[in-house]
């Protein structure tokens, strides 16, 4: 049982490396706690899908057995539908499309476009900090998600 538990430390080890590196948010806790019983955060941060394409996911893990509630599967397909949401097309994409991707306020969604009118488009994720009107804190987390071409 002891060479068990010593096998399955770098697999504990590897887990909490990966959940590190997602963004903190509500559901962080439990997409870690259901998500790495099987498998670990890999498989999620290399896949990007609106809520259907979450849920699916979510659908099929829990077929193949993983553990967790149903209001936990609501909270882990937020999450990801949030964090590991579609591609935003910073430069081209719309108020419209901005503002219901990114969960922001028509007013910093139109920021955003008059920002990048006015000053052509923007290269980097430090560009994007600087459009006035706009709670940036809203954006954080979302880095991944914000396409610059």
């Amino acid at each position: 049982m002891r060479n068990f538990g010593l096998a399955c430390l770098p697999l504990a080890f590897v887990s909490f490396v990966y959940a590190q590196d997602i963004p903190d948010g509500p559901g962080k806790d439990t997409v870690e706690k259901i998500c790495t019983a099987c498998h670990d955060l890999g498989a999620i941060t290399s896949m990007n899908g609106g809520a259907d394409i979450w849920q699916s996911v979510a659908d099929d893990m829990k077929s193949r057995g993983a553990d967790g509630t149903d209001d936990d599967f609501k909270v882990i397909v937020a999450y990801l539908a949030k964090y590991y949401g579609p591609a935003v097309h910073i430069n081209t994409d719309t108020a419209a499309s901005l503002q219901s991707s990114l969960g922001l306020t028509a007013d910093e969604a139109s920021a955003i476009v008059k920002y990048r009118t006015d000053k052509g488009n923007f290269a980097t994720w430090d560009d994007v900090m600087k459009v006035p009107g706009v709670d940036t804190s809203k954006l954080k987390g979302l880095q991944g998600r914000i396409k610059f071409t």
